[in-house]
């Protein structure tokens, strides 16, 4: 498709949609629009930008608030957008399972230049069968849900956007500026994305990926008196070397069985238990208070402060002292 300019870009939105989804790219977008006039002495605009709901002209976001777009599918039908952006929402879920909204987006996203989504904006767009075997993200809390609705799909859990060919996902909320931000990037270069970000005061590329944002996930509570002190053990003993062989001697049971019994209970085999619990610990820590890098490595159990700290930023993608810039409370 060859690119027009003004860039049109049309943002999808629908009852119940997230704002931040909607109005994050709009700004940015817009901001883009003024940047470009100020560094360049110039007075048109390189992004059209519109709004466009499923059905009806106003729509009521998530917030609560009543929101008039510019259009509805069949408007945009004509407009013929270079770029497509599906916000996201709980109900985005749902509207997956309407196989007359996907049949209605399909012609839509077949003659835009590009075609992206934020947040649960990925499961509309997966549903529509245009990202089979290509690579995708959403957000954190949904990983689980995609992954077994759309199994075909590569999910990259911890990126902050993805793009395959000309489909773009972006994770969550405000990574939909992140990849905004790409957008114009790949449209007008480096100075004009640059010079955007500074003028909203974000992140041009956000340090780390998506996963620090996500929650520390409380373990699951044993059914059985052996899996529970088990598992008490476990949390109360972090510092120390914790063998499968042990735990299983401490509840009378064999190796065999205490790994089986442990799995079916709580979810998670015992040595990868041991891993998380002793991971959470450490994110709490490093939120909570302002003991060592060093004291922590040995309350949490890891062999040493550098061995705690290459472990950590493979799993969040920063380390453990910015992780505690950004999150200590």
């Amino acid at each position: 498709m060859k690119i027009q300019y003004p860039i049109k870009v049309a943002v999808i939105a629908y009852d119940g949609a997230n704002a931040v989804d909607i109005f994050g790219p709009l700004q940015v977008f817009a901001s883009a629009n003024e940047m470009y006039k100020r560094m360049h002495s110039e007075n048109f605009d390189i992004y059209e930008i519109k709004l466009f709901s499923l059905t009806q002209l106003q729509i009521k976001l998530h917030t609560g608030t009543s929101v008039l777009t510019d259009g509805v599918l069949d408007d945009l039908v004509q407009y013929q957008a270079d770029t497509i952006m599906i916000s996201g929402g709980e109900v985005a879920l749902s509207l997956a399972d309407q196989p007359e909204v996907i049949s209605q987006l399909l012609p839509i996203m077949d003659q835009a230049r590009r075609v992206s989504s934020v947040c649960s904006g990925a499961f509309i767009l997966a549903a529509t069968g245009l990202m089979e075997n290509r690579q995708a993200t959403t957000h954190w809390g949904r990983y689980e849900e995609f992954s077994t609705r759309f199994p075909s799909v590569k999910l990259n859990i911890d990126a902050l956007f993805t793009k395959d060919d000309k489909y773009y996902c972006s994770a969550g909320v405000t990574s939909g500026i992140d990849l905004s931000l790409y957008l114009i990037q790949e449209d007008y270069g480096h100075r004009i994305a640059l010079e955007t970000s500074r003028e909203m005061v974000a992140f041009y590329h956000r340090p780390g990926g998506q996963n620090q944002f996500s929650s520390i996930k409380t373990t699951v509570s044993a059914s059985s008196d052996a899996i529970v002190l088990a598992q008490n053990w476990i949390d109360k003993n972090l510092n120390k070397v914790l063998m499968v062989s042990q735990l299983a001697e401490l509840v009378a049971m064999s190796v065999r069985n205490f790994s089986r019994k442990f799995t079916l209970e709580i979810g998670l085999p015992p040595s990868r238990y041991i891993t998380k619990a002793r991971f959470n610990k450490a994110r709490l820590l490093l939120e909570e208070n302002n003991t060592s890098i060093q004291r922590i490595a040995y309350l949490c159990g890891y062999e040493n402060s550098e061995s705690f700290r290459r472990l950590f930023k493979r799993e969040l993608n920063i380390s453990p002292s910015e992780y505690r810039k950004r999150f200590h409370i």
